[in-house]
This record gives C-alpha cells, sequence and structure tokens, in this order.
C-alpha cells in the first residue's frame, strides 16, 4: 500500500486551498499525480474517513476528506489550519 501518497494527499487538502478547490472539483484528476492503490482511490471517493483510517492514515488526517464536501467546506473547523 501506498501509505504515504495517501496521507501526503490529504494533507495538500489540508494545506493548500488552491489544491482543496481543484480537488473539489475533479477529485480524478486531482488523485493521478499521486501513487495510489485502487482500493485507496475509492476510500478517498467515498469521502468516509474510517475507510481511510483502515488504510492506515492518521486518525486526524482522515478527517480533512470531509473538506472536499461542499457542504463541509464552510465550516469554521476547516479553515483552522
Amino acid at each position: 500500500m501506498s501509505c504515504y501518497h495517501l496521507s501526503r494527499f490529504l494533507f495538500d487538502v489540508k494545506m493548500n486551498d488552491a489544491f482543496c478547490e481543484r480537488a473539489s472539483l475533479n477529485l480524478d484528476a486531482a488523485i493521478k499525480d499521486y501513487d495510489l492503490t485502487v482500493e485507496e482511490r475509492e476510500a478517498l471517493k467515498s469521502g468516509d474517513p474510517r475507510k481511510l483510517r483502515e488504510l492506515g492514515v492518521h486518525g486526524m488526517l482522515c478527517l480533512y476528506v470531509k473538506r472536499l464536501s461542499p457542504e463541509f467546506r464552510e465550516n469554521i473547523y476547516w479553515t483552522q489550519k
């Protein structure tokens, strides 16, 4: 598994607002630059932090997958780094 690349993707979502916006508009295009397995890609597409945790991503970092969803994006929690 490429847990590093999966974690790196989520870290980029967390820290880079432009990347987060791009990923939320076209997730397939955003993840193509990361060495991810099919299972990891599907976990990201599901938006379920529990699936990411099962793949070895740190629990706090898993939550940033929610930042890709429009209903969560404006929440004050996600604007804090």
